[in-house]
């Protein structure tokens, strides 16, 4: 959560551990995984629309990113996974490295970032 001055929040974030059914997995994926398939759900991301286009939900994630890399050292995860709400959203998490689950559905807005390429996401978002 990021707050203002007054302590008003104006940007947060969600997180929920999940599973996904290997059989609804896209191939790199589901290559070597159990299943289920641990992952780490992003359930909510907002940026008051009064601080929008500053950086918040970028920064916002790249914190929720790092936290991730700490979390899979106590407790697996391989992909951290997202639906994004629109057709501009799901551009925004593509553009972060997300893929979608379904690549061969250009209308798919369930997502996924394998938990091994979030460093370079973060090295591309410094």
């Amino acid at each position: 959560m990021v707050v203002d001055h007054d302590n008003v929040v104006v940007a947060y974030a969600s997180l929920s551990m999940t599973a996904i059914d290997v059989s609804a997995a896209s191939p790199p994926l589901a290559k070597n995984a159990p299943d289920p398939i641990p992952a780490l759900l992003v359930g909510r991301l907002g940026v008051d629309r009064r601080h929008e286009n500053r950086g918040l939900g970028t920064a916002l994630i790249a914190h929720v990113l790092a936290t991730v890399l700490e979390l899979n050292q106590q407790a697996a995860c391989r992909a951290v996974v997202v639906t994004a709400i629109n057709e501009s959203s799901r551009r925004w998490w593509e553009y972060l490295g997300f893929s979608p689950m379904d690549p061969d559905d250009p209308e798919a807005l369930d997502l996924y970032l394998l938990t091994a390429d979030i460093e370079a996401t973060l090295r591309g978002l410094e």
